[in-house]
């Protein structure tokens, strides 16, 4: 079996797992360094951009983040790459951002942790989730396995804890779960997960 992190800062040392690393696999600018001068590098090797997004607890004033973030937005579009979000207390600003956006890209919120309306409201707008190690279990059991993805972000557990965690409150195998995130990955990065 094969696990994958959609969303790491932090190589895994473990075998068999597919690692999406930030400022590795993707390049962005993080909220919390908006105000921050940047230049975009060459994005042929990223598969993604992100993070990027909205933190309205931490980082650069809102306006600025959402400057930045837009620029990301159309960077995803004019390069054909996903989105990878950080999104903190901001839902409302991000819904309202994809809805007068109109993206083509999809979009992945990373580390939800919300409650389920928040939940339903980003999956009625096209968007995947991503559950880290801490997260709403009630959520996490009711997002579709079609939008669901599984993520360490700055845990240095293993992910595999996570899948059996997942495995089990959601009352399916193992190597189903891992099936379906290899569909998922494929769906939003548009490529296998096995590919260099």
């Amino acid at each position: 079996m094969t696990f994958i992190d959609f969303h790491t800062h932090h190589v895994p040392a473990e075998t068999g797992v597919v690692a999406v690393v930030d400022g590795c696999d993707t390049w962005g600018i993080h909220p919390w360094r908006a105000d921050e001068p940047f230049s975009v590098p060459d994005l042929s090797g990223r598969i993604a951009l992100g993070e990027c997004g909205l933190d309205a607890v931490r980082g650069a004033a809102m306006e600025r983040q959402e400057a930045v973030f837009r620029q990301h937005i159309a960077l995803s579009e004019q390069e054909r790459k996903p989105l990878v979000i950080h999104c903190v207390r901001a839902i409302d600003r991000l819904l309202r951002l994809r809805r007068e956006q109109h993206p083509t890209m999809p979009w992945m919120l990373h580390g939800f942790r919300g409650k389920p309306q928040q939940l339903m409201s980003l999956l009625g707008a096209g968007f995947y989730v991503s559950f880290g190690l801490r997260h709403n279990a009630e959520s996490l059991r009711l997002c579709p396995l079609d939008r669901l993805m599984l993520e360490t972000d700055d845990e240095k557990r293993p992910i595999a804890d996570l899948y059996n965690n997942v495995a089990e409150l959601r009352g399916i195998s193992l190597p189903f779960l891992c099936s379906a995130m290899a569909e998922n990955y494929l769906s939003f990065f548009q490529k296998k997960p096995f590919q260099t």
